[in-house]
This record gives C-alpha cells, sequence and structure tokens, in this order.
C-alpha cells in the first residue's frame, strides 16, 4: 500500500471526527423512554419527569405522588429515561403534550438534564453579562423555559466539560423571542450541597407531597408573612407602605386579625433572622414572602451596620481596612507589615489603630455580626420549615444549576413548605414582584399563577401543583387552561369582584388579542379601574402594544396613587422617548421626590430624550413653580441635568470614534441596552450599515436595536433592519441578529 493510499484511508477514518467539531451534534439516547399513562382520566392533565435511577430508587414515593395529584384533579404521566441530553427529554413532552393539549404543567424529578441559554439575555429581567467576555458557564442562564416553551427553538452547542448534566443551546433567531410557555414547570433536585442521601430526600419530599394533597383540601390562604430586607428598593419608606395596597387586593382573606398578615422590614430589629425562622416553623404559615438580595447560599436580611455615631464609623472604618488587609494577604500573599504601614500613611491612623488585628476574639465578633445579618444554606441545615409557598424574590437563591442553593433546604426538610419560587441568576428589583400572586386566593395551582409572570431565570422549586382552597367556589383552575381562547368567558370575569380575576382575563383577552388591534380597551381599564393592582396589569398589558395608546397610559401612570405604577411608569418613560412625557416626566421628577425608587427611575429617563427638550421643560417648570429659593434650586438643578448629559455625550460618542479601542466602543454599544436612546435611532442603524465599523461592533448594535420594543421609533427601527437585511453581501453573524431583533420588535 503506497504513501497516498495510507493517506486518504487515515482522512476517511478521522473526517466525521472533524465534521462533529465543527458541527456539534447532541448525543441520543441510548434508550427508548418509558412514558406511564394516567390511571384515571380528568379534565386536565401533569406530567412527571424523572431519571431512570431516580425512578428506580424513587419509585414508591413518585406513584404515591402521582396517585394523590391525580386524586387532587390532575391526569398524571410518569416518564423516565436514562436521558443523554435536554433535546431528548424535550421531544419526550413534546410527544405527549401533542397527544395531550390539555396538559398544564410537568414537574422535573432527580438528574433531569438542565439548559444553559445564550443569546437570550432579553428573556431576563436584569442578567446582561457579555457572552464573548465571560465564561460560558457564568454567562449563560440555567433555564427550564427550554422545556416549558415549546414556541423556542434552539441550537445546540456542547455539554459542559466539568458538570454533565449541564447543556449549552443559543435561541435560535428564528423563533418568537418573546416568553410564553405553553404549561408550567418545575424541578425537584436534590444536590451535593443538602444533606442526606439524594434518593431518600427526593422520596421524602415527594411524599408530604401527597401526604398534604389528602390532608390540605380546605385549607385557604389567609396566613401570610412578607419581609423587605435591607438595602432592596432603596429601602424606600413608600415602596414599602404602598406594597400593603396590594396585599389587600391579592388577599381578601389575610387582613380579618392583626396578625394573620405580617408585613415586616429589615428596620424591625437586628438581627431579624431568628424572628423570621420563627415565623417559618408556624404550622400554620401559607406563604412567606422574602424581598431582599441574595446569592446562592445567602439570603441578605439585614442591613450593613451605619456609621451612626463615632464609635460605629470607627468600627466600620476598621473592619473595612483589617479585611481589605487580610484579602491582599491571603489571596495577593502581599507582606503584612507593608500593607499595614501603607495604609497608616494612607489614611493618616497611629498604630494604636491596628492594635486588634491580630486578635483572635475581634475576627470571631467580625464574623459573627456579618453571619446575623445573613440567612445561609449553613443557618438551614437540619431547620424545620412550614410555610407551604416561599418566595425569594432575590438574585441566584433559587440556582438548582449548582452545588448548593437556598431553595432547595427549604423543601428538602422534615417541615411543610412544598413549593419555592426563585432565580438562577440575577434579578431586576423594580420586577413586579407579586403580579398576579392574588389568584392563589382563588384555587389556581402555583404553577398556573408562576406561568403567567415568567422570565427566562425564574423557577419554581418543588411540588408545582400546591394550591389553596378558593375564597368562593370556582372552576378557574380548569377554566385557565380549557377556556383560554373563549373571549366570552374572559369578558364575563372583568365582572368580578376581584383584582387578580380581572388581571387574569385582561391577559387571557390580550393573548387571543394576536393582530394587537385592541389596545383602546385597556386604556380604558385602567382609567376607571380603582384596583392599583388591575391598573399595573392594564399598562403591563399595553406594553405589549407600544402604540400610542401605551405612550398616554405611562403619561397618566407618572402620576398614578400607587407607587408600583409610578415606578414602572418612570422606566416606560424613557423607553418609549417620546418628546410628548417629558412634561410629566420632569414635573413628577420635581415634585414627587418622596418616592425614592421613582426618583431613580425618572433621572435614567431623562437621559433617553433630547437635551435641549428636557433642558426647556425644566425651566419651564421652574419659571411657574412655587417653590422656596427657587433661583437657587433652578441654578443647580440644570447644572446637574446639563453635567449628566455630557456625560453620557463622551460615552455616546465612543461608539462611533473608530480611534477609539474597541472595547471601549463595545461597552458604550452595550449600554444602549439598558439605556435605549429613541433620539439616536437614525445614527444607530447607519453604524449598523457602515461597512468600516468592526463586524462584532456592528453586531452588537443590531443585538441593542433589539431592546427599543417600547420606543415611539420602533416602526422606524423594523424598517430600518428590514432594509439592511436587503443587502447581499451582509456577514451571516449580521443577518442572524438583525433577524432575531426584527423578531422581538415585531
Amino acid at each position: 500500500m503506497n504513501t497516498k493510499s495510507i493517506f486518504l484511508i487515515w482522512i476517511m477514518a478521522v473526517l466525521p471526527f472533524f465534521l462533529w467539531s465543527a458541527n456539534p451534534r447532541e448525543t441520543k439516547s441510548q434508550t427508548k423512554p418509558v412514558v406511564v399513562s394516567p390511571k384515571h382520566k380528568n379534565s386536565t392533565a401533569f406530567a412527571i419527569i424523572t431519571d431512570r435511577l431516580t425512578y428506580e430508587n424513587c419509585k414508591d414515593a413518585i406513584l404515591q405522588y402521582r396517585d394523590a395529584t391525580e386524586y387532587d384533579g390532575l391526569s398524571t404521566y410518569i416518564v423516565y429515561s436514562d436521558w443523554s441530553n435536554p433535546m431528548d427529554v424535550r421531544q419526550c413532552i413534546e410527544h405527549i403534550y401533542s397527544g395531550c393539549p390539555q396538559l398544564e404543567g410537568i414537574v422535573l424529578v432527580g438528574d433531569v438534564p438542565i439548559a444553559m441559554i445564550r443569546g437570550a439575555q432579553h428573556m431576563t429581567t436584569a442578567f446582561k453579562m457579555n457572552e464573548q467576555k465571560y465564561g460560558i458557564r457564568e454567562s449563560s442562564v440555567p433555564s427550564d423555559r427550554f422545556y416549558d416553551d415549546l414556541h423556542l427553538k434552539f441550537n445546540f452547542l456542547k455539554q459542559d466539560t466539568d458538570d454533565k448534566s449541564l447543556f449549552y443551546y443559543q435561541l435560535a433567531e428564528n423563533c418568537p423571542q418573546r416568553l410564553n410557555p405553553n404549561f408550567y414547570s418545575s424541578r425537584i433536585r436534590h444536590t451535593e450541597g443538602i444533606s442526606g442521601n439524594k434518593y431518600q430526600a427526593i422520596s421524602a419530599f415527594l411524599e408530604k407531597a401527597a401526604k398534604a394533597k389528602y390532608t390540605n383540601m380546605n385549607n385557604t390562604l389567609d396566613q401570610i408573612v412578607t419581609y423587605n430586607g435591607g438595602s432592596y428598593n432603596f429601602d424606600c419608606l413608600m415602596v414599602y407602605m404602598d406594597e400593603e395596597k396590594a396585599y389587600r387586593e391579592n388577599f381578601p382573606l389575610a387582613f380579618r386579625d392583626g396578625t394573620s398578615f405580617k408585613h415586616w422590614n429589615f428596620r424591625m430589629k437586628r438581627p431579624m433572622k431568628y424572628n423570621i425562622f420563627n415565623e417559618l416553623e408556624r404550622n400554620d404559615l401559607d406563604l412567606f414572602m422574602f424581598h431582599e438580595h441574595g446569592s446562592e447560599t445567602k439570603q441578605y436580611v439585614n442591613e450593613y451596620r451605619q456609621g451612626d455615631s463615632n464609635e460605629s464609623r470607627i468600627s466600620l472604618l476598621k473592619s473595612e481596612i483589617y479585611s481589605s488587609i487580610k484579602r491582599h494577604v491571603e489571596r495577593d500573599g502581599n507582606d503584612e507589615d507593608s500593607l499595614i504601614q501603607s495604609m497608616q500613611k494612607k489614611y493618616h491612623l497611629t498604630p494604636e489603630f491596628f492594635e486588634d488585628y491580630n486578635k483572635h476574639d475581634y475576627w470571631e465578633k467580625d464574623s459573627i455580626e456579618s453571619e446575623e445579618i445573613n440567612i445561609s444554606t449553613y443557618d438551614l441545615k437540619d431547620r424545620k420549615t412550614n410555610a407551604t409557598f416561599v418566595m425569594f424574590d432575590a438574585c441566584y437563591n433559587g440556582s438548582f444549576n449548582d452545588s448548593d442553593y437556598v431553595a432547595g433546604h427549604y423543601i428538602f426538610n422534615s417541615g411543610s413548605t412544598l413549593i419555592c419560587q426563585g432565580n438562577t441568576r440575577n434579578v431586576l428589583q423594580d420586577r413586579w414582584t407579586v403580579e398576579m400572586i392574588g389568584l392563589l386566593s382563588h384555587g389556581l395551582r402555583v404553577g398556573q399563577y408562576n406561568r403567567q409572570i415568567a422570565t427566562l431565570e425564574g423557577h419554581l422549586i418543588g411540588d408545582p401543583t400546591v394550591h389553596f382552597t378558593p375564597i368562593e367556589k370556582n372552576s378557574l383552575a380548569c377554566d385557565e387552561v380549557l377556556r383560554s381562547n373563549d373571549v366570552a368567558f374572559w369578558k364575563q370575569q372583568l365582572l368580578s369582584p376581584y383584582a387578580d380575576i380581572q388581571c387574569l382575563a385582561l391577559r387571557k383577552l390580550t393573548d387571543i388579542d394576536s393582530l394587537r388591534l385592541n389596545s383602546a380597551f385597556l386604556i380604558d381599564k385602567y382609567k376607571e379601574s380603582l384596583w392599583g393592582t388591575v391598573r399595573m396589569e392594564c399598562i403591563k398589558l399595553l406594553s405589549r402594544y407600544a402604540d400610542a395608546n401605551f405612550t398616554e397610559a405611562v403619561r397618566l401612570g407618572l402620576h398614578d396613587p400607587y407607587e408600583r405604577i409610578a415606578r414602572s411608569c418612570a422606566t416606560y418613560a424613557g423607553f418609549i422617548g417620546d418628546p410628548k412625557l417629558i412634561a410629566d416626566v420632569v414635573d413628577v421628577m420635581q415634585n414627587d421626590e418622596e418616592r425614592i425608587r421613582c426618583q431613580y427611575a425618572l433621572n435614567n429617563s431623562i437621559y433617553l430624550f433630547e437635551e435641549d427638550a428636557i433642558i426647556d421643560a425644566m425651566e419651564k417648570y421652574f419659571n411657574t413653580a412655587n417653590r422656596v429659593d427657587i433661583e437657587d434650586e433652578k441654578k443647580v438643578s440644570l447644572k446637574a441635568v446639563r453635567d449628566q448629559f455630557e456625560q453620557k455625550r463622551k460615552r455616546e460618542q465612543l461608539i462611533f470614534d473608530k480611534t477609539a479601542k474597541e472595547e471601549d466602543r463595545m461597552l458604550s454599544i452595550r449600554l444602549l441596552r439598558n439605556y435605549p436612546r429613541s433620539c439616536g435611532t437614525d445614527k444607530y442603524l447607519s453604524f449598523i450599515s457602515d461597512e468600516d465599523n468592526n463586524v462584532r461592533l456592528r453586531v452588537a448594535m443590531a443585538e441593542a436595536l433589539g431592546w427599543f420594543s417600547y420606543s415611539y421609533q420602533r416602526k422606524n427601527i423594523l424598517f430600518g433592519c428590514r432594509k439592511l437585511l436587503l443587502n447581499e453581501n451582509l456577514p451571516d453573524v449580521l443577518r442572524v441578529e438583525l433577524v432575531k431583533s426584527i423578531n422581538r420588535l415585531f
């Protein structure tokens, strides 16, 4: 055999491997999924999805849970296999759904593969990490929208090299760019950070979930605790006070005495964690809502110590400087004595200031004080929690993809907690956290409620079929699934005396209005409703239309008596960018200073308008305002605004400066995603068409334009993007991003 023949044989042998590397493919499961059909036929259905090992080790508990769920009114499938990847799981779910469109939800039990989503940050509330700059694991979003939103399409990228349960997918451009789950989903995943044998823990949870379906049949939602943590929403008391307006609409049964609804705040005590633990152990507690900051393994309950006296200021300074020295010594190997001398010189400190640095008692006390203000997964080990449903409105508390996560500890203990709501990534503080939660007062399952507020990072942990006895007997849980497209039925529900049922009806009617022809109906409802939550739902639904009625509703909403509405409209106003809103934006910014979070949003929004128009509106305001020291206030305010505009202008000029560093230009483009400046859209479209700009930057700009979905220039942007697609020489990567943005804006 000659050398040429040997070479050809070698090429034929290795070619498949080269082709696979260039076009990665998912490995198919070697075993066919086992589908166990329901024992009983009910109006709606549910599916338990698990892996083979979990099924074999937890079979009795899974069957108990299946039987109890069917007793509770849901025909229940059981599906298990040796899953090779998430797509195998999804295809099986799609097959079940195609034959059972009344499937209302699924639960993923055990080691079901995890999809890590990329190119879909517009579906998150806050996560905006640069996917090119940071590692693939940390810059992807763990999300079960891969399983429950079958409208979405994904391109497989690869399996994680370290954690084989993680699989990376890119959201395809040729599919909807908004979330619209077909059904709800939840996870029951035991990780190594949670003590005990995972199969025993999963079995114990399923057994208590099954038992609860028989014992909690007459439990109404009337015992609630809500907690606002330190530094959340700027600690604005107007936010805290106005939340109760919504709670009274959401939970009519919970305000019949002085203790059935507890509206707590971090200011009440330091530390609050032990009071929280006491409440969580109450046998009668239905719902505990945490509004706070967090991480994978911590809930940030209290604020950090404040320097409100000389003694406390010295203590804080000492703690900060000592910790800084310790970090540099332990992490970087710097010399301790040199660092101390440097700190002495920098901050003019005496040697006596550092006399506690090497004392064990000092560090022990400092550590204890830091731990007291947080709830960690260490605190939760072997601790019983009894609240049926626990909400974590915090970053990362629901990170079932990690080795340890807060929400897991709440379901895997000997208490009665059955379901948690948490996030796998960071989450926006200004999200409407209690949207439609009042549906739980009317018998809807937690999963049904959660499906209405879907985000890419938001998940349920535990049994999603949990529900409470409705205030008045109804069939709403079934109607939500079976009569989803019944216009007459949902119009009838608008007459309901309960705010959240009206909200659900408005949502269903808007979903049915797929051609977006009926925004006038929503603004009329906004103007007439006395319910704050109904008005807020109208504004959120009007944002889908992004038309003149939405703009008018936002203008009115800036002055709304419900802080939640005013805050949302303060943000929406800048995103819309219509000059018609400027006078009202300036008026509220000057007259409504008590709403701190609204002020924060407005101060971001004004820079999304033209500078001259904002300055002109401010001068008109001050010329007619009845204020003390009006001229001095006017001078200071105008200077501050002009200075800020100048900073923003310098940042934006970097985009078009071809002599600037590429990374600086990229950062400025990416900032447009959070600050979509409608008055600059013509320049942004020209930037994309300019072939002298790096393709990477043009792609980033094309993506940024997809965030202008509320802009009054939205139609012009759509026209411009479509026109750009006519260029036959357009790079494929840019063409894909333009298609994705068009689908987001359309």
